[in-house]
């Protein structure tokens, strides 16, 4: 997680973006006839508390008093999220019909109190910010863990939702097994991190067991992006949160 030493018209793009999620979650499932049953929708990640992300920072007589971290190069998941266990695991077969990033938004000037964050990402991780959700499939028996990437989510650039939570409707659902987990990549960089935050609060990052948390082992980490590769995620992190969900919807049983 590395650290470095900043509306009128959003909530109306947030407001279409759920419009579009609910319409596509309709559309892909079909309910078909008015006596269909209900869809049974779980929203993966959600928590009753969700902590802010970091970003931007603070600084006070050249003494960064609150530092704006971000993660990247990296494929994670929660394994606690609010004390909740396996809040990626999905519970049921199913489609991930949306998904939602919770952003930060990291200053862009150097000022007595802040420096230029987005710049010192870009140089260090690369450019654009963007993500991605996949679902990996764990391999049982192993351990470290590791796990194999079966689909994922085309990248969204994040640049322009800095400071905002947007939701990424996904023309091609994504099917998901029960068990199976939704993991978000970043292959660059995304302001979407919390720390400091509760010991209830755990994620595993796609990184070897020696190479965890050094800058060197950040900037040459591998988030995982080939479908149908396996890779182990042996870096465990406690006191913070990957800032973000996916809504699945069960497969309705035939009749």
């Amino acid at each position: 997680m590395p650290d470095s030493s900043p509306h009128s018209r959003r909530p109306i793009v947030l407001a279409l973006a759920f419009a579009a999620a609910l319409a596509t979650l309709f559309a892909v499932l079909d309910p078909g006839s008015a006596s269909s049953a209900p869809l049974t929708v779980t929203v993966l990640g959600q928590t009753a508390e969700t902590p802010p992300a970091s970003c931007p920072g603070k600084i006070v007589n050249n003494v960064e008093v609150k530092p704006c971290r971000v993660e990247g190069h990296v494929t994670g998941f929660q394994s606690i999220a609010d004390g909740v266990a396996r809040p990626y695991e999905a519970p049921y077969e199913g489609k991930i019909v949306a998904w939602s990033i919770t952003l930060a938004k990291p200053s862009t000037e150097e000022t007595e109190t802040t420096t230029n964050e987005v710049g010192f990402f870009n140089e260090f991780l690369g450019e654009p910010s963007e993500a991605r959700i996949g679902i990996l499939k764990p391999v049982e028996g192993t351990n470290p863990p590791q796990y194999t990437l079966v689909r994922q989510s085309p990248l969204q650039v994040l640049n322009p939702y800095f400071g905002t939570t947007p939701i990424f409707a996904l023309k091609r659902p994504l099917a998901i097994l029960q068990g199976q987990v939704v993991a978000l990549t970043v292959p660059t960089w995304a302001p979407m991190f919390a720390f400091n935050v509760s010991s209830e609060n755990t994620w595993r990052g796609s990184r070897l067991p020696e190479h965890c948390s050094s800058k060197e082992d950040i900037q040459n980490g591998h988030p995982q992006q080939g479908v149908g590769k396996t890779k182990t995620y042996g870096c465990y992190y406690s006191n913070a949160r990957l800032l973000y969900t996916a809504t699945l919807v069960k497969n309705p049983k035939a009749p």
